[in-house]
């Protein structure tokens, strides 16, 4: 493994053709496409929620007005 040290910034510098360098790129680029998936799927899932939250709202005035009609009924 090569290490070179860089004098304007103080740090190491690895080889790029170190193994284990190879493998943490790599790693590090399958963690940010899970990252990336999985804040697409909170994405999705809070707008789910959200739609629930309204079908709800909906069935609950559906279902006032319903019981407020039956409830003027003699």
């Amino acid at each position: 493994m090569v290490i070179e040290t860089s004098e304007d910034k103080g740090k190491a510098i690895a080889s790029e053709h170190d193994p284990l360098v190879l493998l943490l790129q790599e790693q590090l680029a399958t963690q940010k496409a899970e990252q990336e998936l999985l804040k697409e799927e909170v994405k999705n899932l809070t707008e789910s929620h959200h739609h629930v939250i309204q079908t709800q709202e909906d069935i609950n005035s559906k279902l006032d007005a319903i019981l407020a009609f039956m409830s003027k009924k003699p």
